[in-house]
């Protein structure tokens, strides 16, 4: 039923499933200078099950793969013949396009691949009423060509100083944090902070609790279970600073010291289990020598070091 319902459809998707002719709709439409870089000669169908899951609407064109200047690359080749209006086109090609590089980086690749796109049109209206551009997709198709398409902009803390961080107004105060939240000077870094008038200026424009969430993230990303006296003294110093948030901050305090109490748990629940286990490797090795096995099939066997088999014979 749904062969004679799609003919169109199921027409085009034999068609191309024939590299021969897959090759040629390739040659006569694709630029010289693209061509010139594919190897044809690789081109084989794809499974594009990971695909056609989530994007049914090319579940009836063709997906091939392909070396492309010595690298990976896949070719889509769909049809358009739908009376429906497809003015987003060139965004839904870009769907699938990202579909098919997930795909390929879940096959253990760690480099995007090139994906080439080829549609075949024959609908009612002529010629294609529809820009096979991206940026066209958009409101303002000009903005999108000049600033939608180019690389992402980076803020690299790691490589501003604070000086520099400090000319950026009110996000200085995140900026700060994340920039040093691998350091453990979580006093020294509370004082700074209250002390920074340009905190105060934050607080009067965001208000008080962003202060509390600047103050427990330094506690959490800070704060060192090896020395508590300090993380106490640490959650004094918040609490005076923002009496209102008070009872907040002793909470957080005590879920601090909760998660502290389940990491000592944890950890020491995997230190009984190496210690048992080494206890166990031990005795084995015991039995082992006494039966005048190898020491290198023992060693083998238990995974124990020289140095320690040299303290059982």
């Amino acid at each position: 039923m749904s062969e004679l319902a799609h003919p169109h459809d199921r027409l085009f998707r034999r068609s191309m499933q024939e590299k021969a002719i897959a090759i040629d709709l390739l040659r006569s439409k694709l630029p010289a200078e693209l061509l010139a870089q594919m190897d044809l000669s690789t081109l084989i169908l794809a499974n594009g099950d990971f695909v056609t899951k989530k994007l049914k609407r090319f579940q009836n064109d063709c997906l091939y793969q392909c070396k492309i200047h010595n690298s990976d690359g896949y070719v889509v080749l769909a049809a358009e013949h739908q009376s429906r209006d497809e003015k987003l086109m060139a965004f839904r090609l870009l769907e699938y396009r990202v579909a098919i590089m997930r795909g390929h980086l879940s096959q253990g690749h760690d480099k995007l691949p090139i994906v080439v796109s080829l549609v075949l049109y024959h609908g009612k209206q002529s010629p294609y009423p529809h820009s096979v551009k991206l940026w066209d997709c958009f409101a303002e198709p000009a903005l999108a060509k000049q600033w939608g398409m180019t690389p992402f902009h980076l803020i690299d803390l790691t490589t501003l100083t604070d000086e520099e961080i400090a000319q950026h107004g009110l996000v200085f105060a995140m900026e700060m944090v994340l920039k040093h939240s691998r350091e453990k000077r979580v006093i020294a870094w509370l004082k700074r902070m209250l002390a920074d008038e340009k905190l105060a200026i934050i607080c009067s424009e965001v208000g008080a609790n962003y202060l509390y969430d600047i103050g427990t993230y330094i506690l959490y990303a800070c704060g060192s279970k090896q020395q508590p006296e300090e993380l106490e003294q640490a959650i004094a110093l918040l609490a005076d600073a923002i009496p209102s948030k008070r009872e907040a901050v002793m909470t957080f305090a005590q879920q601090l010291e909760q998660r502290g109490i389940q990491q000592g748990m944890q950890q020491g629940m995997q230190q009984g289990m190496q210690q048992g286990m080494q206890q166990r490797n031990l005795e084995v090795a015991k039995n082992l020598f006494s039966a005048g096995v190898d020491v290198k099939v023992i060693k083998q066997s238990t995974g124990l070091s020289d140095e320690e088999l040299s303290c059982l014979h």
